[in-house]
């Protein structure tokens, strides 16, 4: 088997780019939940002029300021990101089969694990909760749910669940409760 050595560099970009966002979506989820809630900003807080044109509805503000839509918007933007990424590599014809082959298989694993993320999330807002984020890193899964406080048997419902869904084992699902 020949390997030319653009196949290797392009082998190499791709994992590094993959664990860097990977790491930038990991990074940035734990820092927002290090923030202390003292020092978040009402969702009513007046925008300070110059800021927002003055003709855009006030949603537009609120929405910016919501946990769980920056949340969203950051993992999607990462994911295009990702999949453009993976698209460009298996439509590059200097391409050789092995490489076009792991590209495919992460794209496939990628799209899957948003397809999981979506459904758990819909799954546990079913049950009454206004919002949730799920992120799955290997064999772990932290779901964030929207609650002004979380019961021992709400958690225990939502851990099940999660597990459940996703086929792992409770004691691999981490609950998180945000305001």
């Amino acid at each position: 088997m020949v390997i030319n050595g653009r196949s290797v560099i392009l082998s190499l970009t791709l994992l590094v780019f993959l664990a860097v966002s990977g790491y930038y979506l990991m990074n940035s989820y734990y820092l927002q939940l290090a923030d202390n809630p003292d020092d978040v900003v009402p969702v009513d807080a007046p925008i300070p002029p110059g800021l927002m044109p003055s003709d855009q509805p006030d949603s537009i503000g609120k929405l910016s300021k919501d946990f769980f839509n920056e949340h969203r918007l950051e993992r999607d933007k990462q994911r295009s990101l990702q999949i453009e990424l993976l698209r460009e590599i298996i439509n590059n014809v200097n391409t050789n089969d092995a490489v076009r082959q792991q590209a495919q298989t992460e794209w496939l694993i990628l799209t899957q694990t948003m397809e999981k993320e979506m459904a758990v999330e819909k799954l546990v807002m079913s049950k009454g909760f206004a919002d949730a984020i799920l992120l799955i890193n290997n064999d772990i899964a932290h779901i964030i749910v929207k609650t002004s406080g979380l019961s021992q048997a709400e958690a225990i419902q939502i851990t099940e669940l999660v597990a459940s869904a996703l086929n792992l084992d409770a004691s691999s699902v981490r609950v998180i409760e945000r305001s």
